[in-house]
C-alpha cells in the first residue's frame, strides 16, 4: 500500500484537525459558560417573577382591604348622616316644644300676676282703699 499523501501533509493535516479541535473545544467552553450565564439569568428571572406574583398578590390583597374599608367608611358616613338628620328633625322639635313652653310659661306668668292683682285689689278694697291693712 502506498500513501497517497506526503508525510509532511499528514503531519500538517493532523495541525490543522488538532487546531479545529481546539477552535471546536473553545466554542464548546463559550457555549456552556452562555449556557450556565442563561441559566443563571433564568433562575433569576425565575425568582424575580415569583417576587413579583407575591408582591402583585399582596397589593391585591391591600386594594381589596382598602375597597372593604372604604365601603365601611361609606356606611358609616351615611349613617352618620342620617343620624344627624334625624337629631336636626329631634332639634326642631325640641324648639317647637320648648318654644311652646315658653309661651305657656308666659301666659301662666301672665295669669298669674293677673291673679295676684285681682287678689291685691280685693284685699285693698277691704281695707277701705288704703294699701296697707291697719
Amino acid at each position: 500500500m502506498t500513501n497517497a499523501f506526503p508525510p509532511e501533509d499528514i503531519s500538517a493535516r493532523f495541525d490543522n484537525i488538532d487546531t479545529r479541535l481546539e477552535e471546536i473545544g473553545d466554542e464548546l467552553d463559550l457555549l456552556r459558560t452562555v449556557q450556565n450565564a442563561n441559566r443563571r439569568e433564568t433562575r433569576g428571572n425565575s425568582q424575580t417573577i415569583a417576587r413579583l406574583e407575591r408582591t402583585i398578590r399582596e397589593l391585591a390583597d391591600i386594594a381589596r382591604l382598602h375597597q372593604e374599608g372604604l365601603r365601611a367608611a361609606q356606611r358609616d358616613a351615611e349613617r352618620d348622616r342620617q343620624t344627624i338628620r334625624e337629631n336636626e328633625i329631634q332639634a326642631d322639635r325640641d324648639r317647637e316644644v320648648l318654644l311652646a313652653s315658653l309661651l305657656q310659661a308666659e301666659r301662666d306668668r301672665q295669669a298669674f300676676q293677673e291673679e295676684i292683682r285681682r287678689i291685691w285689689e280685693y284685699l285693698r278694697d277691704r281695707n277701705g282703699g288704703s294699701s296697707t291693712p291697719n
